[in-house]
């Protein structure tokens, strides 16, 4: 099909891989152009209303990809990237594996299209999901008034731990018992509960989940001192992260200096906070594009000192679209057809 780019997928038939399809699917992307790959041959998918076969990625069907999406863990993105991956002229990253790595873009397009852009090699990588979602509502604010300080707290959906996750939560929901169902990725019961750890616990006692969040918004942000402090919490939510944020400008402002700054923001939905529109809730995001932001207020007593709140789907801007957004931007003539229309 004239115009339109060889796209594959890896992990095609995980939760955040179909979501990579029905998004390039929704943007029209030919299923002639569409590669599923997976762990093994044999398999299908549905794409776009036809069933497409799933093919292991090797150097041969590597080379017949313009971009390749990598919905996969850390380990297997490593090894993606030491072979076949090496020779597609573009890979988007949705693991953790790449993205403090000094030569590796980590990009969320409203705050740093141009990493993308000035990338020396074929890979970028895309953000932990809460960090993409922080990242839209902070850059606003950064370009406004300045950050000094940014405290985070995290409410995220059981999606966001890929089909273990789903599959716990829906085992334990409507069960007495107060233990975690078997197989369970979480560190606690999930169902009627939230759970305070994400990922392993360090020395000091800080998670991997937060400390990844630390480095990736101040490397997004291009503010490598940034004094930035997170709690990663899991709650009983199917899809939809939402992240409290308490920050410091660094000059004088004011609530509606900044309210200016987030409306006129791309990527994101300002819900004024004085309840004349529904606060953002996780009900609200599921399916949209999107950040929504609300509950923008003051601190008493604390300088330059603000709150608020945010919602964003996991999924889409946490994953899948977040990468899509940043092909486009990394080449606009070669991937911007990628781009779904706004939902």
């Amino acid at each position: 099909m004239s115009g339109w780019p060889t796209v594959g997928v890896a992990g095609a038939r995980g939760v955040v891989g179909g979501v990579f399809c029905s998004i390039l699917a929704d943007a029209g992307l030919p299923a002639e152009c569409f590669r599923a790959f997976g762990h093994e041959e044999g398999n299908t998918l549905e794409y776009g209303g036809a069933s497409v076969p799933v093919h292991v990625l090797t150097d041969e069907t590597a080379r017949e990809l313009d971009i390749l999406f990598l919905a996969v863990d850390a380990a297997q993105s490593r090894e993606i990237m030491a072979g076949p991956g090496a020779s597609v002229p573009l890979v988007v990253d949705n693991s953790s594996a790449f993205r403090l790595a000094d030569d590796v873009p980590l990009v969320v397009p409203e705050a740093n299209a141009h990493a993308a852009r000035d990338r020396s090699g074929n890979l970028i990588a895309n953000p932990n999901c809460t960090t993409a979602a922080a990242v839209v509502a902070l850059a606003p604010i950064r370009d406004t008034a300045g950050l000094a300080s940014v405290d985070l707290a995290s409410y995220q959906a059981v999606s966001g731990a890929g089909r273990k996750g789903l599959d716990a939560f829906e085992a334990e929901r409507g069960t007495e018992h107060r233990n975690r169902s078997d197989g369970s990725p979480f560190h606690g019961r999930i169902a009627d509960s939230v759970v305070p750890q994400i990922d392993v616990l360090d020395e000091s006692g800080w998670t991997g989940e937060e400390k990844k969040i630390h480095a990736e918004i101040r490397k997004i942000l291009e503010m490598p001192d940034l004094d930035v402090a997170a709690t990663t919490v899991r709650v009983p939510v199917h899809t939809g992260h939402s992240v409290a944020l308490h920050l410091r400008t660094e000059r004088d402002t004011s609530v509606e200096e900044l309210e200016a700054g987030l409306r006129a923001a791309p990527g994101l939905e300002y819900r004024p906070a004085d309840g004349s529109e529904r606060h953002p809730m996780p009900l609200d995001v599921e399916g949209r594009d999107p950040v929504l932001v609300g509950r923008l207020r003051a601190i008493p007593g604390r300088p330059n000192g603000f709150a608020l709140w945010l919602s964003s789907d996991n999924l889409r801007k946490g994953a899948a679209l977040n990468a899509i957004q940043v092909a486009a931007a990394a080449d606009p003539d070669k991937f911007g057809r990628l781009l779904p229309k706004p939902r």
